[in-house]
């Protein structure tokens, strides 16, 4: 029983993931005014409106186009479903793995591949934020650290 407790609990972690992540890019294509706002406010620098001095320094990252700034939306869904679809096939390949019916090396290395896509999609949103200072507002940095915790702590679990 222990030996099938760590690889169970492996498969639901990045099910979980696949869960919260079809469900954002389920909400961003039923509702895209939502996140897509937060994205234009990121990008316009909004964050730096009431420091007139930062502002002035790095105005220059300001992206106003509507049509960069739904692109940039456009691409961020895409990257998340595909993620999503991986994330499916990795917890999907690890209970097959329990089954019998997949090699558990070639399962588990799916898996990872798809939370590396999780913890990236997270990094990649801090490194971004920190391009257009939006930790000088509340446009989600905390919960993209959390996201970001949360890729790497199943990361870590799935190299147990």
């Amino acid at each position: 029983m222990q030996d099938l407790a760590l690889p169970l609990a492996q498969a639901v972690l990045v099910a979980l993931q696949a869960c919260w992540l079809t469900l954002g890019v389920w909400d961003n294509m039923r509702h895209p005014r939502i996140n897509r706002d937060d994205i234009a406010r990121v990008l316009e620098l909004k964050a730096l409106e009431g420091h007139p001095d930062l502002l002035a320094a790095l105005g220059h990252r300001r992206v106003t186009n509507p049509r960069s700034v739904q692109a940039l939306f456009v691409a961020v869904i895409v990257i998340e479903a595909a993620v999503s679809v991986a994330l499916w096939i990795g917890a999907l390949g690890m209970l097959g793995a329990l089954a019998g019916w997949l090699d558990a090396g070639g399962a588990r290395a799916l898996a990872i591949l798809g939370v590396l896509g999780f913890t990236a999609i997270w990094a990649a949103f801090l490194i971004g934020g920190q391009w257009f200072y939006y930790w000088y507002g509340a446009f989600g940095q905390d919960t993209h650290f959390r996201l970001l915790a949360w890729g790497l702590l199943t990361l870590l679990i799935l190299a147990a």
